[in-house]
């Protein structure tokens, strides 16, 4: 009878065991199934990111050749920029030069305008000398005729 026992409680054991194993074997499938469908999903989003990974490059390539056009187009400009700039500094240059060559000229025209006035200021006092001697000496001559006379 114990063997029987044994037997029994072997064949109980053994169908507890299976029916354990279906259980882990469902839900394994469940999870399995899950796992496929997230996997699914993930690979629909991967699909879809790299579809716009691909136009955000080909996006980012035409913008890239569009900049570069402008960039070449503006080297010319730039290099005019610089030309004018250059020939601003020149400019700049020559103006001051001239103003400096005024601002002396200008110096020495109220240098030479004062000491010609000082001169005309010499030569009125000479005349206005030269006038009163000259009437002095017309009034001395006159003098002694009229004196004589009386």
């Amino acid at each position: 009878m114990i063997w029987q026992i044994s037997v029994s409680l072997a064949s109980v054991a053994f169908i507890v065991l299976v029916g354990y194993l279906i259980v882990m074997l469902r839900q394994s499938r469940k999870a399995m199934l899950q796992a496929q469908e997230t996997l699914s999903g993930i690979q629909s989003q991967l699909m879809l990111t790299t579809e716009e990974s691909i136009r955000t490059i080909r996006l980012s390539r035409q913008v890239l050749e569009d900049v570069q056009g402008r960039l070449k187009a503006t080297d010319g400009f730039v290099a005019a920029m610089e030309q004018t700039g250059e020939a601003a500094s020149t400019l700049s240059h020559s103006v001051k030069l001239v103003s400096r060559s005024l601002s002396d000229t200008v110096l020495e025209a109220r240098e030479s305008l004062h000491s010609r006035q000082d001169t005309v200021k010499d030569l009125i006092e000479l005349t206005t000398t030269g006038i009163q001697l000259w009437q002095r000496w017309q009034a001395q001559k006159a003098s002694p005729k009229s004196t004589p006379d009386e």
